[in-house]
């Protein structure tokens, strides 16, 4: 048993220590002052036994009881204690008042001991359960308070644990510093103990999440509750006189009685919370999915690297033609995954999941490597078509990532003509000066830019005109819905209209049929792929489709692209 749970032990049992100690430490005394005078009075040793009641008096009640025994030890064995019991000689007072303040300085001494260590002791129970910059309660303090909950269904209503995440951390800390995160989890505190009340304790579970659990309430109030607390922490905090706006999101797990361990409701909590973030949503209530889709989420990640490794990656091709011609103009190559246990895995599982990680600069490296080496395949065989590769936003950050494609060029004898890159409008606007500099560096080496799921991001046509793009791809999110929804035909046919009048070209992805092939021919797109033309093919098929077709599709007319 280590120090603080003896010390835990000794607080939690003290009241019942001390009552069966009082009468103890008085006989204690007596039987010490009996034992002096039974074995012939003070002049024998036998009366240094006194400093046994004295030591555990001041460490059992501390500095009081280290006194008090102290003091009637010695007068135990003072005034009425002879010297020798056979001549009868009596002590002289200054003796005993001597022996007397002597074992009240012990007393003393072990009682100041005593206290000390107990509240040492206390100080560090109360640090092991508070966050010491903001003194409030911390991840132990809200798992203690877990399991004190009843372990049976009591009432018809339940019990909510709450965390609350603050998502602009970073940003906050690299513009005003460390101690800004401090004040706002004070401030935050604050804030939701207002809208709480009724004595709900509020926990600093981590350095930027808070921990709340709502005990006792209705499924009504507890929504009630927690969009108030939503809404509270979209106002702005005050720093250094200084508005701020920060983003929060919440995850949460009812349950009406203690059935699991206590960290498996914290750790339910906090998985509703990640799912929020992934999902944008600003509060998320657990449920089993968000678990096994979290655990086969971090699965796929942890077998990714080895899948490369391996040659469990493969690349599809999927053509893009001109609409006017029916030439191919390209194609898009899109990876695929096949686990030797789980069967194929869709890039939609896997892809999003490593673009929010570094495993994604892997991937794409990857993905360059396979297309730089498909071109060449190709031209040995006498196609001769562009290669589209998709980029993350994280790799246009990711320092040299434009030498690493000049030089996959370079290394491959590949023409920069040959190689087009799709960028969506997120990855343009996370850096607008740093991705200027990156792709007109690429374009230069005459390598194709695209931006794909266009009218899905936030593109500024502010920067648009300076960046060296050639395509834009409208999202297929648009074109499934055409002709029928009047409102994507409209906004389809502004991007084409926009797009033209900057002198680039459209391509139209998600055509799945020739009806909208037709329409989008009407509007004057230029390019289309989809299921109509071709699904994704592996390089081998796609070659027997690309000689099927004489290298053209849906010709109408031969006009130029």
């Amino acid at each position: 048993m280590n120090t603080t749970r003896l010390f835990e032990w000794l607080t939690l049992h003290m009241r019942a220590i001390r009552l069966a100690m009082m009468p103890t430490l008085v006989l204690l005394v007596a039987g010490v002052a009996l034992l002096v005078y039974v074995t012939g009075g003070v002049k024998f040793s036998y009366l240094h036994a006194m400093y046994l009641p004295v030591l555990l008096a001041g460490f059992v009640f501390g500095l009081r009881g280290g006194l008090l025994i102290g003091l009637l030890g010695g007068v135990a064995i003072g005034p009425f204690m002879p010297i020798n019991i056979v001549t009868g000689e009596m002590q002289a007072t200054l003796n005993w008042l001597y022996r007397t303040g002597f074992f009240m300085l012990v007393g003393l001494l072990s009682g100041v001991f005593s206290d000390s260590v107990r509240s040492y002791l206390r100080h560090l129970k109360w640090m092991a359960r508070h966050d010491t910059a903001t003194r409030m309660p911390n991840r132990i303090a809200l798992l203690d308070a877990l399991s004190a909950l009843p372990k049976e269904k009591q009432t018809a209503d339940f019990y909510v644990l709450a965390v609350i995440s603050l998502q602009n951390a970073m940003e906050l800390k690299s513009a005003f510093g460390f101690e800004i995160i401090e004040d706002l989890m004070r401030q935050a505190a604050q804030r939701y103990g207002n809208v709480l009340r009724h004595r709900t304790q509020v926990y600093r579970i981590d350095a930027e999440q808070i921990g709340i659990l709502i005990e006792n309430r209705s499924v009504q109030s507890v929504d009630v509750l927690l969009a108030e607390l939503m809404e509270s922490s979209r106002q702005p905090f005050q720093f250094n006189g200084i508005p701020i706006h920060t983003d929060s999101r919440l995850g949460y797990v009812a349950f009406d009685q203690l059935l699991h361990p206590p960290g498996v409701y914290l750790q339910r909590a906090e998985a509703a919370l990640v799912s929020a973030h992934e999902s944008g949503q600003d509060c998320i209530a657990y449920s089993p999915e968000i678990s096994t889709i979290a655990k086969d989420n971090l699965s796929v990640l942890g077998s990714l690297m080895q899948a490369i490794r391996e040659g469990q990656l493969s690349m599809h091709y999927q053509p893009k033609i001109c609409m006017r011609s029916g030439t191919v103009k390209s194609v898009e190559a899109l990876m695929r995954w096949h686990h030797p246990e789980r069967g194929n895995i869709p890039p939609g599982i896997f892809i999003p999941r490593a673009e929010q990680s570094t495993l994604i600069n892997l991937v794409t490296e990857f993905a360059l490597e396979q297309a730089m080496q498909q071109i060449v395949q190709w031209q040995s065989r006498g196609i001769d078509i562009p290669v589209a590769v998709n980029i993350s936003p994280r790799n246009l950050l990711q320092p040299g990532f434009s030498d690493l494609i000049l030089n996959l060029l370079e290394r491959h004898g590949v023409e920069g003509r040959l190689l087009e890159l799709e960028v969506t409008e997120g990855a343009l606007m996370t850096d607008m000066a740093r991705t200027i500099v990156e792709l007109h560096r690429l374009a230069d080496a005459k390598i194709t830019i695209s931006i794909d799921d266009f009218g899905t991001g936030y593109s500024s046509l502010q920067y648009l005109h300076k960046l060296p793009i050639s395509l834009i791809k409208i999202d297929q999110s648009f074109v499934r819905r055409l002709p029928a929804d009047k409102g994507a035909l409209h906004i389809v046919e502004a991007a084409v209209t926009l797009t033209h009048k900057m002198g680039m070209q459209t391509i139209a992805e998600g055509v799945e049929n020739d009806e909208i092939y037709n329409v989008l021919a009407g509007l004057g797109c230029d390019i289309a792929q989809g299921f109509a033309i071709s699904r994704p093919l592996p390089a081998a098929e796609f070659e027997k489709w690309h000689s099927q077709h004489h290298g053209r599709f849906m010709v109408d007319k031969a006009t130029s692209c």
